[in-house]
Parts: C-alpha cells; sequence; structure tokens
C-alpha cells in the first residue's frame, strides 16, 4: 500500500475550524494503511497499540485520527479526506514545548 508523508505545510493547510467529534468511521483501509506506514516516519515514538482517543473534523473536508504514542503529546495522525473516505496521508504531530526531550526508557 502506498503511504504519503505530510510536510509541515501540507498538514497545516488540511487544518480548519477543528471540531472533535465522536461518531467518526474508519475508512475501509485504515488500519491497513497505519500498518503499511514506514517505521522511520515514527521517529523513536511508538504507535503500535493502536490507541485512538481524538478525532477531529476540519470543516467538511478532512478528519485528523490521532493514534497515541508511548508519550504524552505526541501521535501519527492520519488525515482522511471526507470527498472521497480515503486516507489522504499522515503526519508525525508533536504538540510539546520545542526542545522537551521525551523520557528515558527504564529497564
Amino acid at each position: 500500500m502506498q503511504t504519503r508523508l505530510l510536510t509541515y505545510d501540507e498538514f497545516k493547510e488540511t487544518q480548519m475550524s477543528p471540531k472533535r467529534v465522536e461518531d467518526s468511521q474508519p475508512t475501509d483501509d485504515f488500519w491497513d494503511y497505519v500498518t503499511a506506514i514506514p517505521a522511520e516516519d515514527f521517529g523513536i515514538f511508538d504507535c503500535r497499540e493502536g490507541q485512538v482517543t481524538h478525532v477531529y473534523r476540519m470543516g467538511d473536508q478532512y478528519e485528523h485520527v490521532l493514534i497515541n504514542s508511548q508519550f504524552e503529546g505526541v501521535a501519527m495522525v492520519i488525515v482522511i479526506s471526507l470527498a472521497d473516505q480515503s486516507v489522504f496521508g499522515h503526519f508525525l504531530l508533536d504538540v510539546n514545548p520545542p526542545g522537551t526531550r521525551p523520557p528515558e526508557e527504564t529497564t
């Protein structure tokens, strides 16, 4: 499956009038797309649990589905095009202040 890592500018272009929604339905290929995302697109973050806690509708054009990572404030966002109910692309979103470092893993 072909995936598309969005640039920051491409991602920002899909953000408009966000509204959190509870009634979103994933596209048929949503989890296949997530599985196909190359490991390097996740960096050091792990979203394998597939925990989705937030979905935002951006006007009538897009939905942003946030798959949480192991660290607070970092999620892989899957951008869904509402026009054709397909995955538009993905973007690793880090809302932590610049320079914030993830905690060291303990073993």
